[in-house]
C-alpha cells in the first residue's frame, strides 16, 4: 500500500478515496511517473494484439471505478488510446451467445501483415484458433555477450603481446584451463612456471592479449600435438 495524500490510499492499481460522507469511493491509480505509453498503433503487430491493449484499459476501468469516477477514466483511456493511434474498441453485448464450436488443437504462426494474417481468418471459419508470434525476439537481433571462442579442447594455441612477440604452447587439457594458468602466473609472479610470466616480469608495460587466445591446432593425442607445437614454433622464429 501507498499513501497519496490526506482521504486517498492507493492498492495496486485502485486509488481507494474517502469521501466527506465518509463514503469509499474508488477509481484507478497511476503513479506520477506514468507515460500512458502503450503498443503504437502502426507498430508490426497483429491487429487483435493491437486490440487487446484498448479492451483491457477499458475492462480495468469498469472493474476498478465507480460511478462517480468512471466516466472520467473512460474519457482518459480514450484520450491515451488516440495519443498511441490506437482504436478505440467498439461496445458489445455481453448477452450475446456464440455459436458453439468443435475443440481444435491452436495454429501458431508468426507475425506477417498481408500474409498469416490472411491464413488465421481462414483457419479461423474452420474453428481453429491462430496464435501469432513476432518473427524475431529482441534478443535474436543483439550478439550473445558470452565468448563464442572454442577453448574446450586440448591442443596448440598461441598468445600475443603487444609487442609482437607471441607465445606458443600446448595443453592435454581445454585451452581454456590453460590461459587461466597463465594469468594466475602472471598475477602471483610464478617466474619458474610459465614463460609468458618471464616475458611480463622483463618487461612490466608489455600486455599480453589473455582475452584473445588463438588456437593453432585442436589434438587429444600427445605426440602430433608436441609435433604441432614444435612447427608452430619454428614457424614463427
Amino acid at each position: 500500500m501507498e499513501l497519496e495524500a490526506n482521504n486517498t490510499l492507493a492498492f495496486l492499481d485502485v486509488l481507494v478515496i474517502r469521501n466527506p460522507d465518509n463514503t469509499i469511493g474508488h477509481t484507478v491509480y497511476r503513479k506520477n511517473t506514468h507515460t500512458n505509453r502503450y503498443l503504437n498503433g502502426e507498430s508490426h503487430h497483429h491487429p487483435s494484439q493491437l486490440a487487446t491493449v484498448g479492451k483491457s484499459l477499458f475492462q480495468r476501468a469498469r472493474g476498478i471505478c465507480d460511478r462517480k469516477h468512471l466516466a472520467a477514466e473512460l474519457q482518459h483511456v480514450e484520450q491515451v488510446l488516440q495519443d498511441n493511434k490506437l482504436r478505440v474498441p467498439r461496445l458489445r453485448h455481453s448477452d450475446r451467445v456464440k455459436p458453439a464450436t468443435v475443440e481444435r488443437v491452436p495454429a501458431v504462426l508468426p507475425y506477417v501483415r498481408g500474409v498469416t494474417d490472411k491464413v488465421g481468418y481462414i483457419l479461423k471459419r474452420a474453428s481453429i484458433k491462430t496464435y501469432f508470434k513476432p518473427l524475431k525476439k529482441i534478443s535474436q537481433f543483439l550478439p550473445s555477450v558470452k565468448c563464442q571462442i572454442p577453448l574446450q579442447d586440448a591442443g596448440v594455441y598461441k598468445l600475443d603481446c603487444e609487442c609482437g612477440l607471441s607465445y606458443i604452447g600446448q595443453t592435454k587439457r581445454s585451452i581454456k584451463t590453460r590461459v587461466k594458468e597463465h594469468i594466475a602466473d602472471v598475477k602471483h609472479r610464478r617466474i619458474g612456471k610459465s614463460a609468458v610470466c618471464e616475458h611480463v616480469q622483463d618487461r612490466p608495460r608489455h600486455y599480453i592479449r589473455f582475452d584473445r587466445p588463438q588456437i593453432l591446432a585442436k589434438e587429444h593425442r600427445f605426440l602430433p600435438r608436441m609435433i604441432r607445437e614444435a612447427i608452430e614454433i619454428k614457424k614463427t622464429s
